[in-house]
């Protein structure tokens, strides 16, 4: 039910005598007080500062109504706030003293809620991410509430819907495409596009050419203009729409093949509804960051898309592909830290947990050609010289499988972390690091990590990070990657480097188009249930 709010404001403003404020008795700050001091916290201490004066008469709940109404077009329903039951409760006080305290009290918490939802997330990230700790805000949602009760009655909502967002372009962009698609699903949404028993693609017959471009222009992947043509009579796939099945394809995070196979088939009839709610939950997702004006410069590493981003003023430095954990085995964490520094040519101290269950079985049959061949190393401390490295013995390695022996690996091009890894402490063991094997950076799925992010270009990262120390550029970042004489070298940073490892299904690209990628690790289910949401 949408609620007329206008005619709501018109009600309870005509309602004086009845209304939170002028209706109270002489003694309603003392039930004020006590409902604060029941409700305890940021509560209290906001009413003390008021001398526990009411904050809400009729042209306020008016604009809190209408704020609660339109934080529909960010993804928030109102009856996520439970609307229509405070709408009943400000339409009908209480006689009561105490009753209309509780409203009054109730009411600022309700205007609290919808505030922080909208600023800094509906959903709680720790409640789906436990690694993720809370991120220091500079403006609460008490203080744009403060800030609000400041301005015209008729003005506070459109004070707190200008005010509150994040105001980065990529948020306002995902709010677009929302309505965007929202509207594309209220006229019904799309039809589903029918299989094929091998793959159809360029000069393939394919019996619903004319509704496969509709549906790719509806998305944006097929330029406008007649969908007919002499192709379509004879229902073959030409060059034009299988290029838009590969923009289509590289949205989804698919091979771009310009084919119609299984998983492009799947994306393509998936419902707008479905869009919609993924879109839904992302949107909150992007509340969870720091506002610019908080942290100028920062890291995203996109565990869903596989992607690293770096900002800088709102304006993205750079974008590259990169490797994540392993779906169902070795996922990447979603939290957050502070890059310190960084290490060229760094030894790889195996995880017990790899020594153990992978390393330690396949080297017992050959320990010397198998340890020699992986350049592993096995050693009483990851610290230690060269000199000190222990025989690769098969006595070694059992101390190994039961930790009393380390296994690294030495430095090199061979080595698991490449020529270079960025360190931001943390109690996962997750870090950035380069890799020798470049070839998967080509995949569409990069799943294949342990949990730690292989990113695609590390020189450029490096000399993004190190330029702010001064004296380096590019080449002397290869220089000391290539530098066979200084293993293991540490530059620690002037300042250290936000890094946000962050799970979107769905974002807004450079060019302005809109991701959709799988939610590989399941992480999407428990955010649709929290909003109310079928996946």
């Amino acid at each position: 039910m949408r609620l007329d709010f206008k005619l709501l404001s018109v009600i309870l403003i005509l309602l004086v005598s009845f209304s939170i404020q002028q209706g109270f008795s002489q003694g309603i700050e003392q039930q004020i007080r006590a409902k604060a001091n029941e409700a305890g916290g940021g509560i209290a201490a906001w009413y003390q500062a008021r001398n526990y004066a009411p904050a809400w008469d009729g042209q306020r709940l008016g604009g809190l109504a209408t704020f609660i109404q339109e934080l529909d077009a960010h993804g928030l329903s109102p009856e996520l706030f439970r609307l229509s039951e405070w709408d009943q409760q400000w339409r009908n006080p209480s006689p009561d003293p105490t009753a209309r305290a509780a409203v009054e009290v109730g009411t600022t918490q309700l205007a609290l809620y919808a505030i922080q939802s909208l600023a800094y997330g509906f959903v709680d990230p720790t409640s789906v991410h436990p690694k993720w700790s809370d991120i220091p805000r500079k403006v609460t949602a008490y203080q744009f509430l403060d800030s609000a009760l400041g301005v015209a009655p008729q003005q506070f909502a459109s004070f707190l819907l200008q005010k509150v967002p994040p105001q980065d372009q990529r948020y306002g962009e995902m709010i677009k495409t929302l309505e965007r698609y929202r509207k594309i699903d209220s006229l019904g949404g799309w039809r589903n596009l029918p299989a094929t028993a091998q793959p159809a693609g360029a000069g393939s017959p394919y019996p619903e050419v004319k509704l496969l471009k509709s549906r790719l222009q509806a998305e944006g992947d097929l330029p406008g203009g007649s969908i007919g043509s002499k192709r379509d009579k004879d229902r073959t796939i030409d060059e034009r729409t299988a290029e838009a099945i590969k923009s289509f394809q590289f949205r989804h995070g698919i091979e771009p093949d310009g084919a119609l196979g299984q998983m492009t088939l799947a994306e393509l009839n998936t419902s707008s509804r479905s869009r919609v709610n993924t879109l839904i939950i992302n949107i909150d997702r992007l509340r969870w960051m720091p506002r610019a004006y908080e942290q100028t410069e920062h890291i995203e590493v996109n565990i869903g898309e596989s992607a690293l981003r770096m900002f800088d003023k709102r304006r993205q430095i750079t974008v590259m592909p990169v490797i994540v954990g392993v779906k169902g085995k070795h996922q990447t964490p979603v939290f957050h830290g502070d890059i310190k520094y960084l290490i060229f040519r760094p030894y790889w101290n195996v995880p017990l947990s790899i020594a153990k269950t992978e390393i330690v079985p396949k080297a017992l049959s050959d320990p010397a050609g198998y340890m020699a061949s992986h350049n592993y190393q096995l050693v009483t401390s990851y610290g230690v010289s060269e000199s000190q490295v222990l025989p690769n013995t098969s006595a070694n390695l059992q101390k190994a499988a039961s930790g009393s022996l380390l296994i690294r690996q030495s430095a090199g091009p061979d080595n698991s972390l490449g020529l270079v890894k960025f360190i931001f402490p943390n109690d996962n063991s997750v870090y950035l690091h380069d890799t020798p094997d470049h070839s998967l950076f080509e995949r569409a799925d990069r799943d294949f990590s342990h949990g730690c992010v292989r990113v695609a270009r590390p020189d450029e990262l490096a000399n993004l990070l190190l330029q702010r120390n001064g004296g380096w550029d590019i080449n002397a970042v290869r220089a000391s990657m290539q530098d066979v004489n200084v293993p293991n070298r540490k530059e620690d940073f002037s300042r250290s480097m936000p890094v946000y490892l962050v799970y979107w299904t769905s974002t807004i690209m450079s060019d302005g188009r809109v991701r959709f990628d799988q939610d590989m690790y399941g992480h999407d289910t428990i955010m649709f249930q929290k909003f109310g949401l079928q996946p």
